[in-house]
């Protein structure tokens, strides 16, 4: 495996990207160019939690993707850089896609929580005009193939710290229109990527209904989909299981576990 890190450098700023190759395998399915996966872990726009990045990045790793995991400015950082950072290191890995032996047609994010925000964010907005002055003219090549939304923060009524965070903690610069922009169910279209979300039922934190409103407007703009929402109350169990739930014991592990192999089973039917 090739490991390795490399910056992505939006502004003045600049993101992280660690990057996990696997070595060439001849004799196995991918015989020449693989899937890749950017994660994006959570912390409510304040922090990256190293347990949604590295774990998570192993797990496809394991399933053939090549995987890279973006620790995206937080605050104080403001909208858009963190969007920014994402579609660039969306760009970057399919530039870079012939050298990394990956298909460039076959590049998915996966984000949890508040960086489920930002996942969805590079899925309905990369072709958005909010982003014309930041991004040039060719928008293809910031589109993700696929989303991998994990317990996902969708719209404010989900966790308005998030959005506080995203705007420096400014309550008056979340705006109506702002609102508008970033309620993301308002922005599913029909460019928008298939998508496979999930989250527990009785979730406190992000409650379950941000789910099923973004699997809603995918639906009504017949984007494919998958949503699974689990029994259980927690949020940010990340694997469901003791490598990144310390709720989980070794042998039992949460009822979402399955969701890994899940939304790669989606992704071979729907890429």
């Amino acid at each position: 495996m090739q490991y390795f890190k490399q910056e992505i450098k939006v502004g003045e700023a600049s993101a992280p990207l660690t990057c996990y190759l696997p070595d060439a395998a001849p004799r196995t399915y991918f015989k020449e160019n693989r899937p890749a996966i950017i994660v994006l872990p959570g912390g409510g726009y304040e922090m990256t939690y190293p347990g949604e990045g590295e774990p998570i990045a192993l797990e496809y790793l394991a399933r053939g993707f090549c995987a890279f995991v973006l620790d995206y400015s937080v605050y104080p950082a403001r909208f858009p850089q963190a969007l920014l950072e994402a579609l660039h290191a969306i760009r970057f890995v399919r530039e870079n896609a012939k050298e990394y032996g990956i298909d460039p047609a076959k590049i998915a994010i996966c984000g949890f929580s508040a960086g489920g925000h930002l996942a969805a964010c590079t899925g309905t907005l990369w072709n958005h005009a909010c982003l014309d002055a930041y991004l040039e003219n060719e928008r293809e090549i910031y589109r993700p193939n696929a989303m991998f939304l994990a317990y996902p923060v969708i719209n404010i009524a989900s966790h308005k710290g998030s959005y506080l965070n995203l705007f420096s903690k400014r309550e008056e610069d979340l705006t109506e229109e702002v609102q508008a922009l970033l309620n993301l169910e308002n922005q599913v279209n029909r460019a928008t990527p298939p998508t496979y979300l999930w989250h527990t039922r009785s979730d406190s934190t992000v409650p379950a209904k941000a789910s099923l409103d973004f699997a809603s407007a995918l639906a009504e703009k017949r984007v494919p989909y998958e949503i699974r929402i689990w029994s259980g109350d927690r949020h940010g169990t990340g694997l469901g299981n003791y490598v990144t739930e310390p709720q989980s014991a070794p042998l039992a592990p949460h009822p979402c576990a399955s969701w890994v192999q899940e939304s790669v089973d989606f992704f071979f039917k729907n890429v």
